[in-house]
């Protein structure tokens, strides 16, 4: 009777030594890291063949839209004006434009400074925010 009590609880160990192993390699490959544009250009190796995420500014003038092919070119800028070229292929979306807030997800090529995006979100502009009313 002893034995199979032991022998249950040592399986039960095993079953669930498996499945935090599973968790925790299925959460390293699939972490995404997010960064500014000077920190990937600083260090564009540490980040190589991840997924990562970038946040940044579109610089003013800089756009090149093929709306009928879903083609985007642009130049990402952040605060300290490091900058990068990003490519993306896809729905653009509505908020995007000229001086928006972006956030891009992909890969990044340090050799000609080119960020290949398979994920673009631009930030609402205020104006969609509630106006205060003036009395």
């Amino acid at each position: 009777m002893k034995n199979k009590k032991f022998l249950v609880g040592i399986v039960g160990v095993v079953i669930f030594s498996v499945i935090i192993i599973v968790m925790i390699s299925g959460f390293s490959k699939n972490s995404i890291y997010y960064i500014e544009v000077h920190e990937l250009q600083k260090e564009p190796l540490k980040y190589a063949k991840k997924g990562i995420r970038i946040s940044g500014d579109v610089l003013g003038g800089s756009v090149k839209k093929d709306e009928i092919n879903k083609h985007l070119e642009f130049v990402m800028t952040d605060k300290t004006g490091a900058k990068m070229n990003v490519v993306y292929n896809g729905i653009i979306p509505d908020a995007f434009k000229e001086d928006v807030q972006v956030i891009v997800e992909g890969k990044y090529e340090a050799s000609n400074n080119t960020f290949t995006a398979k994920t673009l979100l631009a930030k609402c502009p205020s104006k969609y925010e509630a106006e205060v009313e003036k009395k």
